[in-house]
Formats: structure tokens, C-alpha cells, sequence
């Protein structure tokens, strides 16, 4: 009676696969645990895919970097705010502003700092694998240059000397400019048009060189001296060499017509 329950609660599959029922006679599946195939993906191959992933991405791990430059209020500073974020700690950073050392402030994984010149921004990180990640910045609308007088519209007119000037960042400030004529006398602007950028200065008697003074409006100064093409004369010198050419002929013409009268 034993043998014959016992034979009551298993089969054979066609193929020869013995199938189990409990006391109930409902079938018992088999754990997927008792496949061979099962047990080597699970034990075996991917423990190693995994371990061998985290250590491969852990060797090549890299910081990343992102730079953001804040526009001005001045044109003399600017904010450059920047992150790094790594798997693993950085063990050393690098951070310049056309290759000179830049000082910064730290809050958690980001950085702020003050930048007071154009160029390049540049940052670089090593992490503790000794991978290294470097990015840079364009700096670009600070105003370090003075501004700029065009040379071709400079042109003397009735002892008047014009030209135009401009700084296309924090403008001109107008009421730093003057001139030092003939090395020795310094003379102001008598009308400027700020919305052109031409400014008038009177030279006073012969003049034989010009140097201009100029300053934008965060102090940025320059100095030249300014080359016309016209010829620089004493104001009234042409209109009296005319009058006494015209006076000279007309006495000319009227000694001829006595000298004419009186061989009549």
C-alpha cells in the first residue's frame, strides 16, 4: 500500500522528466535554482560582471565640470561660478584666468569666484584614480582697453580741430578729454556731441603738434598724439595773404592806368 501512494504522486513526463504532486495532488514545480544554467548566471557570471563593472568604472571615473560666467554691472568685475562633480574624491584642482591663479570660495561641489580682465577661464580637476578633466570660459565683456579716436576723421577747419571718438563697453567720459598743443599748452574740448562721439577743440595761433588725452568711464586712459593731413596755419594767416594779394593788385592795375594816362 506504501509503494503504491508513493507511485500515485509522481510521473514521468514523454521526454522522461519526473513530475512531483503534493498530498494533494497538485504539482510541484521545481525551484529555477535546480537548473545548472541558471545557477552559473546567477552565481557566477554576473557577480563577475558586476564586480567587474563597478571596478572599471571606478578606474575610469572622471570629474565633471561646468563654468558659468555671470555678465557685469561695471565692466571692471565679473562672477564665474563652477561645479565639479566625481564618483570619487578630487584630489587636486587647478584654476586660472590667463594662467594666473584665481581664488575661489567653495560650497559643497560648486565654486565662486572674481574675475577683473578678459580672456580665458580655465579649470581642472584630478580625482583620486588619476583621471584629469579640464574646461574653459571666454571672459570677454569687462572693459580694459581705453577708448579709440579715429584717426580719418581727425581734420582741422578754422583753427578747429575735430574728431571722433568711441569705447563700445562702458563709454567715454567726455569731460576727461583734452589736448597739450605744441607740448606746452593744454586745451579743452570746446563742443563735444556725445551722441556721435565728435568732439571740437580750438588750437590756439600756429600749431605744430597735438597730443589727446582720454579716458572711458571706468578709468581706463590713453594718450596720443593725432595726425591730420591738412596743413596746420595760424588762424587768419590764408585770409590776410589773400586781402594783401587782392590790395597788391589792385594797386598794380591802378599805377598802370596813370602810367597809361600820362604817355596819352
Amino acid at each position: 500500500m506504501r509503494s503504491q501512494k508513493t507511485n500515485s504522486q509522481q510521473s514521468r513526463t514523454p521526454g522522461g522528466k519526473r513530475i512531483l504532486y503534493d498530498a494533494h495532488g497538485t504539482r510541484v514545480k521545481s525551484s529555477p535554482l535546480s537548473n545548472k544554467f541558471v545557477r552559473f548566471l546567477l552565481f557566477a557570471l554576473l557577480p563577475y560582471l558586476v564586480i567587474n563593472g563597478i571596478i572599471l568604472l571606478l578606474v575610469c571615473s572622471t570629474p565633471k565640470i561646468t563654468i558659468d560666467v555671470k555678465d557685469t554691472n561695471d565692466y571692471v568685475t565679473s562672477t564665474v561660478n563652477f561645479s565639479i562633480r566625481s564618483i570619487l574624491p578630487v584630489k587636486e584642482m587647478k584654476v586660472t584666468m590667463e594662467s594666473e591663479p584665481v581664488e575661489y570660495e567653495k560650497s559643497g561641489s560648486s565654486y565662486t569666484c572674481t574675475v577683473n580682465k578678459n580672456g580665458t577661464f580655465y579649470v581642472e580637476a584630478t580625482s583620486v584614480n588619476g583621471m584629469m578633466r579640464a574646461a574653459y570660459a571666454d571672459v570677454s565683456m569687462l572693459d580694459d582697453t581705453a577708448p579709440s579716436v579715429d584717426e580719418e576723421s581727425a581734420n582741422i577747419s578754422n583753427g578747429n580741430l575735430s574728431f571722433l571718438i568711441g569705447d563700445t563697453q562702458s563709454g567715454v567720459n567726455y569731460d576727461s578729454i583734452y589736448a597739450i598743443v605744441n607740448e606746452e599748452d593744454v586745451v579743452y574740448p570746446s563742443d563735444i556731441n556725445r551722441n556721435t562721439g565728435l568732439v571740437t577743440i580750438p588750437l590756439p595761433g600756429k600749431c605744430t603738434s597735438v597730443e589727446l588725452y582720454f579716458e572711458d568711464m571706468v578709468g581706463n586712459a590713453r594718450s596720443g598724439h593725432i595726425t591730420v593731413n591738412t596743413m596746420l596755419v595760424e588762424p587768419g594767416t590764408a585770409d590776410e595773404e589773400s586781402a594783401a594779394e587782392e590790395g597788391a593788385a589792385e594797386e598794380s592795375a591802378s599805377e598802370e592806368s596813370a602810367a597809361e594816362e600820362g604817355a596819352a
